[in-house]
C-alpha cells in the first residue's frame, strides 16, 4: 500500500498534538515533507570547522542540534538553521573516529563516541570533560547504538567481533572487567570470530539488536535471551540440529525440539538469495569481498535497511519469513508410472486456472511504455516503467513476467535472482504462463542450478510442445546439457584432488576435527530480501549508510563512492534524484527528525545541509543523466580494482537513451509522481 492511500487527516493531526506530545514530530513531517519536496532537494548550506573526513552525524531528538565527528579527533555540535558551531570538544582519542550517538534520557549533554583507537568514550557537552572510558575493544570500534528507553547505556560494534554494553551507572575497570561487558561474539562458518561493522536498535521494540559484520548476514538478536548462546562457539548446547544426527533417545528428541525453539526466538539471519555464501553453484567472484556497512530499523520497526558494500541497498520485513526465491520455485516431486517402470516428474503447479484481469487503463499506459523501452534495448528505462505499474497493479503475471524478461537483458549484478523472485510470482499468479515458465529456467541456468533447470526445462517440454523448436528454446537446451556435461567433469577431477589431499593430511597426522557452530542451520534458515535500490556504488568505504526518509519513510537514502547521494522511492524502488554531495565520497546521510533537511558528508571536511530549493533557483548540484551515473557505478562495482584504476572508470559515459526519449520518459513519469523528476 503506498503512503498516499495511509495519510491521515491533516486536521486530525493538528488536534491530536495538542494532547500528544509524540504527534509534534509526525505533525511536522507530514505538514512539511512530500514528494514535490524531493524534486526541489538542494544544498542549503556548507558547515566548516573539522580539519579532517567527516565520518559520523547524529541529530538530537528534538532536531536543534547537530554532532559530527571526524578524523581531526572532534566532536562539533551545529546549530542546524543558524549555520553555526555551538560548541565543540577536543576528544582525547587518538584515532579516527566514526561514530558518536546522543545518549538519552541525558539532556541532550552527553555523547559516546568509538575510534580507530580501539576506545569508546562519553563526554559531558556542557563542560566538554571525557566522562568514562572504555579499551576493552581489541579492534576499531565502529559504531555505536542506544535505546530510547534506557537511560545512561549504549551498546558498540567493534572489529574484534564482539558487541558491548556500556552502562554510565556502573562502576567498569577494563584491565579486571574485561569480559563482562561483552554481551556476544560475531562467528563465521568455521567458528572463527568476524569483524563486527555496525549495529542498531529497534526503538519500538528495544530488545531487537541487529548487526552487521565483514559477511552478507543480518543478525537480528533478542538483547533478553543473548546469555542463551553464550555456548554457540563450540556448539556443546544444541549439537541436535546438525542434520543426519540420529537420536539416541525421547529425551534427546524432546530436548532437540526446547533447543531449536529457543535459538529460533534468540536470533535470525538475514540474506540475499544471490549473494548467499552457502551456495557453492552460484556464480563465482560475486560475494568475494561482501560485508555490511550500516544497517538501521524502520521508524514503525517493522523493516530494516541495510546498506551492502560490493552491493546494493536491500530491505528486509521483519515482520513475515521471507524464504529465498530458490525455496519459492514451484516444487516438483517424482510420481510412479502406472506400470512400475521409472519415474516421470511432474511440476505441481496451482490446477485452478488464473484468471486474466483487464489492467486498469493508467497501468496498461505504463505497460506499454516498459514494452517501448525494451524494444529499444533501454531495460532501465523499462524496469522503471515495469516498476510503477506493478506499485499500482500486484495482480498481472504479465508485468511480473516482462519485467524478469528486462532484467535478463541487462544482467547487472543481481538481476538474475530479481527476474528469478518475478517468475515466481508471475507462476504463482498464472501457472500457466508459458514466458515466465520459460524465463524461469533461463534465470536458473544463469544462477548455476543446473539440476533445476534441466529439470523444470523437460516439464517445459511436455506443458508447451509447440514451442520445443524455437531458437530460445534449442539454444537453453544445448546450454544447459553442455553446463551439466562440465559440471560432472568438474566433480571427477574435483573428487580426486580430495582424494590426494586426504592422503596426505592422513599421511601427516594433520586431520582436524571441524568446529561445530550454529551457523550452517542459522544460514540455512536466513531470510530474503524484499526490495533492493540500485543505482550508487559502494565499495570504498565500511562506514557507508542508508537511511529512510519521510513521513512515512517512503524514501530511502544512501551515499555513493563518485561523490554523489541517491534518493529511491521506496514502494517502486525507482530513483528520484541524484545530488552531487562531495568531491570524492558521500558517507553519512542523516535525515532531521522532524523537518524537511538532510545532513550528509564524506571525505571532505565539511557538512552540508539540503533542504527544498524555490521554484525558481537553479539546482546546481543535481545529476541530470541517472541512466548513465548508474551504468558507470555498475561497472565500478563488478570491475577488478587495478583494471578500474588503469581505465579510469571515473570517464563519463554515454547515455543509454537520447535526448527525446529521455524526455519522454521523463515526462510520463512526472504525470504519475505529479512533479518533476531527475
Amino acid at each position: 500500500m503506498s503512503f498516499e492511500t495511509k495519510r491521515r487527516n491533516i486536521l486530525q493531526l493538528m488536534r491530536d498534538r495538542e494532547l500528544n506530545d509524540h504527534i509534534k514530530t509526525k505533525y511536522a513531517l507530514k505538514n512539511n515533507l512530500n514528494n514535490k519536496c524531493i524534486s526541489k532537494l538542494g544544498l542549503l548550506t556548507n558547515l566548516n570547522g573539522h580539519q579532517g573526513c567527516v565520518n559520523c552525524l547524529q541529530w538530537n531528538g528534538s532536531g536543534s542540534t547537530l554532532a559530527s565527528a571526524s578524523d581531526d579527533f572532534q566532536v562539533i555540535l551545529w546549530d542546524p538553521f543558524a549555520h553555526k558551531i555551538k560548541t565543540s570538544i577536543k576528544t582525547l582519542h587518538r584515532g579516527n573516529i566514526f561514530t558518536v550517538k546522543f545518549l538519552p534520557n541525558c539532556n541532550d549533554d552527553v555523547v559516546a563516541t568509538g575510534a580507530a583507537d580501539w576506545n569508546s568514550h562519553t563526554y559531558n557537552l556542557t563542560t566538554g570533560k571525557r566522562l568514562s572510558i572504555c579499551t576493552c575493544a581489541e579492534g576499531r570500534v565502529k559504531r555505536i547504538a542506544v535505546a530510547n528507553d534506557t537511560p545512561s547505556v549504549f551498546w558498540s560494534a567493534s572489529e574484534d567481533g564482539i558487541i558491548r554494553q556500556h552502562d554510565m551507572r556502573m562502576n567498569h575497570e577494563c584491565s579486571s572487567d574485561h569480559n563482562k561487558i561483552g554481551i556476544l561474539s560475531i562467528y563465521n562458518y568455521e567458528g572463527e570470530r568476524i569483524e563486527a561493522k555496525c549495529l542498531d536498535i529497534n526503538q519500538l521494540r528495544t530488545e531487537q539488536l541487529a548487526v552487521g559484520a565483514n559477511d552478507p548476514y543480518v543478525r537480528l538478536y533478542d538483547r533478553r535471551m543473548v546469555p542463551s548462546l553464550s555456548l554457540i562457539p563450540n556448539h556443546k548446547a544444541f549439537p541436535e540440529l546438525y542434520s543426519g544426527l540420529v537420536f539416541n533417545s525421547n529425551s534427546d528428541l524432546n530436548r532437540s525440539k526446547k533447543a531449536k525453539r529457543t535459538l529460533d526466538d534468540v536470533v535470525q539471519y538475514f540474506v540475499p538469495g544471490h549473494i548467499h555464501p552457502d551456495r557453492p553453484e552460484l556464480p563465482p567472484n560475486k560475494n568475494k569481498n561482501i560485508g555490511i556497512t550500516y544497517l538501521t530499523f524502520s521508524p514503525d520497526g517493522q523493516e530494516l535497511l541495510v546498506n551492502y558494500g560490493s552491493e546494493y541497498v536491500y530491505l528486509y520485513d521483519l515482520s513475515k519469513q521471507v524464504q529465498d526465491a530458490f525455496s519459492n520455485v514451484p516444487k516438483v516431486m517424482k510420481v510412479y508410472r502406472e506400470n512400475g517402470e521409472g519415474t516421470s516428474k511432474d511440476t505441481l503447479f496451482n490446477p485452478i486456472p488464473a484468471t486474466h484481469t483487464k489492467l486498469p487503463l493508467k497501468v496498461e499506459e505504463l505497460k506499454l511504455k516498459a514494452n517501448q523501452y525494451f524494444d529499444k534495448q533501454e531495460y532501465t528505462a523499462a524496469i522503471n516503467f515495469y516498476n510503477y505499474a506493478i506499485h499500482i497493479f500486484k495482480s498481472s503475471s504479465v508485468l511480473f513476467s516482462n519485467r524478469a524478461a528486462a532484467y535478463i537483458k541487462r544482467k547487472w549484478q543481481g538481476d538474475y535472482y530479481a527476474a528469478l523472485k518475478d517468475c515466481v510470482t508471475a507462476l504463482k499468479l498464472d501457472p500457466d504462463h508459458m514466458k515466465a515458465h520459460f524465463r524461469l529456467i533461463v534465470c536458473l541456468y544463469e544462477l548455476r542450478m543446473l539440476d533445476d533447470s534441466k529439470m523444470y526445462l523437460e516439464e517445459f517440454k511436455k506443458r508447451f510442445p509447440s514451442y520445443n523448436t524455437s531458437e530460445a528454446f534449442l539454444t537453453i537446451h544445448s546450454n544447459i546439457h553442455h553446463s551439466i556435461r562440465r559440471k560432472k567433469e568438474a566433480l571427477i577431477e574435483e573428487e580426486k584432488l580430495r582424494k590426494i589431499i586426504s592422503e596426505v593430511v592422513k599421511d601427516r597426522n594433520l586431520a582436524q576435527e571441524p568446529q561445530n557452530t550454529l551457523e550452517p542451520y542459522l544460514r540455512k534458515k536466513a531470510n530474503d530480501y524484499h526490495q533492493r535500490y540500485y543505482g550508487h556504488c559502494n565499495t570504498s568505504t565500511d562506514i557507508k549508510e542508508a537511511n529512510f526518509f519521510g513521513s512515512q519513510s517512503q524514501f530511502i537514502v544512501a551515499g555513493s563512492d563518485d561523490g554523489l547521494f541517491f534518493v529511491w522511492d521506496k514502494y517502486t524502488e525507482n530513483n528520484l534524484l541524484v545530488l552531487k554531495g562531495d568531491s570524492s565520497i558521500v558517507n553519512c546521510v542523516q535525515p532531521h527528525p522532524s523537518e524537511f533537511m538532510l545532513a550528509t558528508s564524506g571525505i571532505d571536511n565539511e557538512v552540508k545541509l539540503w533542504t527544498p530549493l524555490p521554484e525558481d533557483l537553479d539546482n546546481k548540484h543535481e545529476i541530470k543523466q541517472y541512466n548513465a551515473t548508474a551504468l558507470l557505478n555498475q561497472r565500478r562495482m563488478v570491475a577488478d580494482p587495478f583494471e578500474l584504476f588503469m581505465n579510469g572508470m571515473r570517464r563519463s559515459v554515454e547515455e543509454e537513451m537520447d535526448a527525446d526519449n529521455m524526455n519522454e520518459a521523463r515526462s510520463m513519469l512526472e504525470q504519475f509522481y505529479g512533479y518533476r523528476l531527475s
